[in-house]
């Protein structure tokens, strides 16, 4: 119970959003997965044991890897060997995530599928660092030069979404015991969220605060 708590009060908005759509896309894990740069996070429980391999790479040997290696130069991985790359909030954190995006192609099966995800309005987080943030344009631009089907596009939060995220982050960061607000405040937040869902955050400025993204891409 307690960890269920704790997962309301102390999760972002993004983050819970991302874990549905894990969930939701649950089914597309499958054969050999790579998951780059993949600590466990949020409630999403990967499906490590249904798959027939999971390999964690990731570029800092302190988070205990299963390969130690940049996105952008994965030379230890066989082209055509995986069939399934999962990068979930990878690519701020990428330096060339073109030739990270270009790596994961090589990599990939043919039919192959990329799961990724990326923050857009969200606060800069150095893990160990914060390189930018790619619009919707630039997404479907690299992706489709790269070559890759199907790809399919959610933004993971709209006006309210991105609002909400922020008063969370005011909220957490008010002195004790001012943050305890948040218990007060949050189930509001919650409700405001929701209202990402109706028509009238479609208005032309609205639409524009995009929180992040959630991509499926076929090789």
């Amino acid at each position: 119970m307690m960890k269920i708590i704790n997962y309301y009060f102390n999760t972002s908005f993004r983050r819970k959003s991302l874990d549905k759509l894990l969930k939701k896309n649950v089914h597309l894990f499958r054969g050999t997965v790579l998951d780059i740069g993949g600590r466990d996070r949020g409630n999403f429980k990967k499906p490590k044991i249904s798959v027939q391999k999971w390999i964690f790479l990731d570029i800092q040997e302190k988070n205990h890897p299963d390969l130690v290696q940049d996105v952008a130069n994965m030379h230890d991985v066989k082209s055509k060997t995986v069939d399934v790359v999962c990068a979930i909030e990878l690519f701020e954190h990428v330096r060339s995530p073109e030739a990270g995006l270009n790596e994961i192609y090589r990599i990939l099966k043919k039919n192959g599928t990329l799961i990724l995800s990326c923050p857009f309005l969200f606060p800069i987080h150095g893990d160990p660092d914060d390189w930018q943030r790619w619009t919707e344009s630039k997404w479907m631009l690299t992706l489709n030069n790269l070559k890759f089907e199907k790809i399919y596009l959610q933004t993971t939060g709209l006006f309210f979404t991105t609002l909400n995220d922020m008063l969370l982050t005011l909220l957490n960061d008010l002195p004790i015991p001012f943050n305890k607000l948040k218990y007060l405040f949050l189930p509001l937040l919650s409700f405001f969220t929701v209202l990402d869902r109706y028509s009238f955050t479609a208005t032309k400025r609205l639409k524009n605060f995009h929180n992040g993204y959630f991509i499926i891409a076929t090789k």
